[in-house]
């Protein structure tokens, strides 16, 4: 794999890891890309469940794979409000101007009420945005915010 330097870094925080921007970013910068293992959804652990990213095996073509990411995309946690959306080439990118040592964060609810959701996905959202959700327990359009 060929390694690419991203603007971002993985810290540690009080609710485990995240993604933050290591300087000031621009709309439109990548900063980080999910790469990993094509896997069987049926053969994770508990603990890769927290990483699988569902996705198209090549963008547009529907083909839907599950994806255990090995890059520090893995880190990058949901928002209500999110400054980063997924593209369907697997980068996050940033939607609004982001500051260093801001964290980078996507909206992870993208999907449609007969989506696959597994209740090992539930957990109390605390992103503070006036939109805030509460409780993560499906797929929720994104509201503008």
């Amino acid at each position: 794999m060929i390694s690419r330097e991203f603007p971002s870094v993985v810290k540690q925080v009080s609710y485990g890891k995240a993604l933050f921007a290591k300087q000031d970013l621009s709309v439109g910068t990548v900063v980080e890309r999910f790469v990993g293992k094509q896997v069987q959804y049926e053969d994770l652990t508990k603990h890769d469940k927290t990483y699988v990213l569902c996705t198209e095996s090549e963008p547009g073509n529907n083909d839907w794979i599950w994806l255990l990411a090995e890059s520090d995309a893995k880190y990058a946690n949901h928002s209500c409000d999110p400054n980063c959306r997924l593209t369907p080439s697997r980068e996050i990118v940033t939607i609004k101007p982001v500051k260093e040592n801001e964290e980078l964060t996507f909206y992870y609810l993208n999907g449609t009420e007969s989506d696959f959701w597994d209740p090992a996905w539930n957990f109390e959202c605390y992103c503070g945005s006036k939109h805030c959700l509460k409780k993560i327990d499906r797929y929720v359009p994104l509201r503008n915010s």
